[in-house]
């Protein structure tokens, strides 16, 4: 949950303590809750609401102005090649191109291959719809692959790289 959340405002403090009143809610609704099939999807949307709502909160009391989050997310792919150092260009251009895509498109594909999330879950946590989800999907895989074909006429890297379960 810390590194998702982690990935919408670069303050510990601040996600954690939208972490603990995440659970402090679920305590104290106790028996009330319904059950669910995946508990990591709901946590997950649990606290993007909680930091949405932490932030609302505080910007009554500043007065300041809203600023949308931005979702800034570390796939494992830079992770791999932080512990390498002589990068391959074509792991090089994955990043560059996951780099220049939204924060939307960053996200959904995140959540899409990186915690493996069903569509349903997905909309849910981004607050769309289900075409909406699949045609921002769609357009960020679009996206990604006309980048790389730009840099390195590489089109079947992105989905070598993170189509572990799924197929596009």
């Amino acid at each position: 949950m810390f590194q998702y959340g982690i990935r919408f405002k670069d303050d510990p403090e601040f996600i954690k303590d939208c972490i603990q009143d995440v659970f402090l809610k679920l305590i104290q609704a106790g028996d009330k809750l319904s059950p669910t099939e995946n508990i990591r999807f709901y946590l997950l949307r649990a606290l993007k609401n909680a930091i949405y709502k932490q932030i609302d909160k505080n910007k009554r009391i500043e007065l300041v102005e809203f600023v949308p989050l931005k979702f800034d997310a570390p796939f494992i792919l830079e992770e791999e090649l932080a512990e390498k150092e002589n990068a391959s260009n074509k792991e090089v251009a994955l990043l560059n191109a996951l780099k220049q895509l939204s924060d939307r498109q960053r996200e959904i594909i995140y959540l899409r291959y990186e915690c493996s999330m069903e569509y349903e879950q997905i909309c849910d946590i981004m607050k769309l719809k289900s075409d909406s989800a699949r045609k921002l999907l769609f357009r960020a895989i679009k996206s990604l692959r006309e980048i790389i074909d730009d840099q390195l006429n590489l089109p079947i890297l992105f989905l070598i790289r993170f189509s572990k379960k799924h197929v596009l």
